[in-house]
């Protein structure tokens, strides 16, 4: 009987809109690392905001840092602290991008995911 009450509670709950730093941590500690890294910066009433989106070894596509709870993005005034957290605290080595919003040349990597999405199937 237990079994079926957490089955109806994981379909129940939403997916996650992005990643939590915590899940991050446990996941990188279980063997998993960031694939990808890329930086979108908005500009919002004259202040820049950067934004991090990753894409982990354990899930397909990029996804936003976000913050605990799931309750919004993680965006960070300081850019230093937000590399500091991928170098440092996730031991990401890679390149990372660095997009203003807006920017064309984020499809690619829309169509970098999609692709490996493809790839996958049978």
């Amino acid at each position: 009987m237990v079994f079926v009450l957490w089955a109806i509670n994981l379909r129940e709950r939403p997916l996650a809109k992005g990643l939590q730093e915590g899940e991050i941590k446990q996941e990188l500690q279980n063997g998993g690392h960031l694939r990808n890294v890329l930086i979108i910066t908005k500009t919002i009433e004259g202040m820049a905001e950067h934004l991090a989106y990753v894409r982990p070894s354990w899930r397909r596509e990029f996804l936003p840092l976000r913050t605990w709870g799931d309750k919004e993005d993680r965006t960070y005034k300081d850019l230093d602290r937000l590399l500091v957290l991928l170098r440092d605290d996730f031991g990401y080595r890679g390149f990372i991008g660095l997009y203003m919003d807006g920017d064309p040349d984020l499809v690619r990597y829309r169509a970098l995911s999609e692709s490996e999405e493809a790839d996958d199937k049978p």
